[in-house]
């Protein structure tokens, strides 16, 4: 069901009808809140959990601003779409900015239904929630996915063709890790992908993986953006490593790097890689 048909629905039911709670709040395979008129978390599914990077006591009965980033794009803007969401007012696929429980951005888009009682009085919102790459989301017409066909990168000796950036900016090409007392380099062009675990990031070098002291968000911007993409919230490849794309559910792609690991590509990193590879997927 379309996200903007799930939201609609939810205006049509009592907050504690039990159809609501399944179809919204169990089984929606993208990320749902509900706040209360007094402005804290009613309720989060486990997409909704996963997006923020909190466990659901952590966040119920707290004010819904406490997910957003102290920006003009977080919590300033989160204000006006809820007075809107109060009011009985609709929200449409609005652009903010919420944090994540690692203290990084969460860039989503936001559509709200208002859910009333049986007097029509507002009492609690329908909000349903998407990860975008970025605050301005639209992707350019000729970037549109033909999902019907399977999807192989170009590749030379099995590495994928990277589009020309233009001048190079200089980035690291080692990387320090501490282990057992004792310091060691691993070169950067040899990592296959990273992966977030709490405050530390894995470097994956084959069967291989190192643990470094860092979010995965500092480490992210000490990457060349030509050769490594985050695919989704916790992973980031070597796009030289990927050898096959396949689609996958709900817009998003499976990938298949050279040594056989697969990792998901969410939709809203779709279009960095068309931007890395030069060529719409």
């Amino acid at each position: 069901m379309p996200h903007h048909e799930l939201a609609a629905k939810g205006a049509s039911f009592e907050w504690n009808d039990e159809g609501l709670y399944r179809d919204i709040f169990l089984e929606a395979p993208f990320a749902c809140f509900s706040v209360g008129v007094d402005g804290r978390v009613r309720a989060a599914n486990k997409q909704a959990l996963w997006l923020v990077g909190h466990r659901l006591s952590d966040i119920l009965g707290r004010p819904v601003y406490d997910l957003y980033a102290d920006t003009p794009a977080g919590k300033a803007k989160a204000e006006k779409q809820f007075l809107r969401f109060r009011s009985g007012a609709e929200v449409h696929a609005t652009a903010l900015e919420m944090r994540h429980a690692d203290g990084g951005s969460v860039w989503i888009s936001l559509s709200v239904k208002a859910i009333r009682d049986t007097t029509g009085r507002v009492t609690a919102s329908c909000s349903v929630v998407e990860e975008i790459a970025e605050a301005s989301s639209a992707r350019p017409s000729h970037l549109r996915q033909n999902r019907d066909r399977p999807l192989f990168l170009s590749n030379v000796g099995g590495a994928a063709v990277i589009g020309d950036f233009g001048p190079a900016q200089e980035f690291p090409k080692r990387f320090l890790i501490k282990s057992n007392g004792s310091s060691f380099f691993l070169n950067v062009e040899e990592i296959d992908w990273l992966g977030a675990a709490g405050n530390y990031v894995e470097l994956h070098i084959g069967p291989k993986s190192y643990l470094m002291r860092k979010t995965i968000h500092a480490v992210e911007a000490k990457l060349d953006p030509r050769r490594f993409l985050r695919v989704h919230r916790s992973a980031i490849v070597n796009v030289e490593q990927i050898k096959e794309l396949r689609p996958w559910r709900y817009g998003d792609h499976k990938i298949v790097l050279c040594g056989g690991t697969q990792l998901i590509l969410k939709r809203c990193y779709t279009e960095k890689l068309e931007a890395i590879l030069g060529e719409p997927l």
